[in-house]
């Protein structure tokens, strides 16, 4: 089921397309040995709770075979393998590197083994940027779902709903942020709504905002240039209040990339993460 909110968006009304909970789409899982229920939940970025409510399951235990359904995941496409297929010839028609496209398909114990009908998941490649880095490392943070242009309500005059600006990666705090690209900072400090955050500049139309930083990796300021991979802070809590203010809402790194022309607009940075991410 499907509806349209209004969003206050740089103060003029934007109609966004929500999608009920009931509408997500579901994806057949083979129960591996030594899986748990947790284990699956995390893999695909769900809970133990939606899970065990998708398969209609009153127990806890699981057994090796049994199929499971899971959220068909988000920035992926599927496609039913060919008789003759390897992985290398599905990275090859597809364009995807190797490496990328075993770490898409956890589901598959042995990569050198598939069989024709298996169901592989193809990343779907963004349109700019495919080398930059995740901005957290592998194994520290939670799974994370597209929640760019949700709502949200906090606003340092009154209350207004606006469309979130970017996709939030929950870490502990402390946890830490990476530049994805090279480039330059060019906004340093405090900002209301992001707290300490940093602006970097990857290139003449595009701007990657990393905010809610608990502290910056020291002797950063504005005007330096960065490389790609570099510390360039720690996540945090700060923001929603003047200079100082944290704990909120849990630490997470909120990331969001910005085009500058025609005018200053976010876009959509879901599918660059999960690419960067594999």
């Amino acid at each position: 089921m499907t509806s349209w909110k209004k969003y206050i968006v740089g103060g003029t009304i934007a109609a966004l397309l929500t999608v009920s909970a009931g509408s997500v789409s579901a994806a057949s899982y083979t129960v591996q040995p030594n899986d748990s229920l947790w284990l699956i939940a995390v893999k695909n970025g769900t809970t133990v709770e939606k899970l065990k409510q998708m398969n209609g399951l009153t127990r806890d235990w699981i057994m090796t075979g049994e199929k499971l359904q899971v959220p068909d995941p988000q920035g992926f496409t599927t496609i039913s393998v060919r008789p003759d297929d390897t992985m290398w010839k599905i990275s090859q028609r597809y364009g995807v590197p190797l490496s990328k496209l075993i770490r898409a398909n956890p589901q598959i114990p042995n990569p050198s083994i598939i069989w024709g009908g298996l169901t592989v998941r193809i990343p779907l490649k963004p349109a700019a940027y495919p080398d930059g880095v995740f901005p957290l490392a592998a194994g520290t943070f939670s799974p994370f779902p597209n929640n760019y242009a949700e709502a949200r309500e906090w606003s340092p005059d009154s209350p207004a709903v606006r469309a979130h600006e970017g996709v939030d990666i929950f870490a502990d705090k402390g946890t830490p942020v990476y530049s994805v690209l090279d480039g330059t900072i060019v906004r340093y400090g405090w900002n209301q709504y992001g707290g300490w955050r940093l602006t970097i500049r990857v290139d003449d139309n595009t701007d990657f905002y990393y905010a809610h930083l608990s502290a910056y990796a020291p002797g950063l300021k504005a005007g330096d240039k960065v490389k790609k991979g570099q510390l360039i802070g720690y996540v945090g809590s700060s923001g929603y209040g003047p200079e100082g203010t944290e704990g909120k809402f849990l630490p997470h790194l909120h990331f969001g990339i910005y085009k500058r022309t025609p005018t200053y607009r976010p876009i959509d940075p879901f599918l660059y993460l999960k690419w960067w991410q594999l």
